[in-house]
């Protein structure tokens, strides 16, 4: 009735996002669900576990609590079509795409999921550079 074709679910100020930046904000704050659960355990299993192996544990749940702490921003920076949450985007996808080759011989299912899901992060925002701004 009021609406033109094709702009159902458009933004009102001029910027679009397109749908595969959204879909890319949304894996994002997905990796950061993963990434905090994660985290959280390796820290309270570390202190469980105790010794040098149990600090190992915890500095790596600790590293994965703050690489979650950076998808939240570049999620929410994304979301705002702002330049510097694509570029944090495009560096945590790159480097979870790069763990998750690593991974591939230990646990192939999973590592080609987490492909996949960075690799569509990096496909949808190194393609859309255009609808982000400063």
């Amino acid at each position: 009735m009021g609406q033109e074709p094709g702009s159902y679910g458009a933004r009102s100020g001029g910027d679009e996002r397109p749908g595969v930046v959204t879909a890319a904000a949304v894996l994002l704050f997905i990796g950061v669900a993963f990434g905090l659960l994660g985290g959280l355990f390796a820290v309270t299993g570390g202190g469980f576990i105790g010794g040098s192996l149990g600090g190992v544990a915890i500095v790596f749940g600790i590293v994965m609590l703050a690489v979650g702490g950076l998808e939240i921003y570049a999620g929410v920076q994304v979301l705002a079509l702002k330049e510097q949450g694509r570029m944090i985007g495009l560096v945590l996808a790159a480097i979870g795409a790069l763990m998750s080759l690593l991974q591939i011989g230990a646990s192939p299912g999973s590592a080609i999921i987490g492909l996949a899901i960075n690799g569509f992060v990096l496909y949808a925002l190194g393609t859309t550079a255009s609808a982000f701004h400063r």
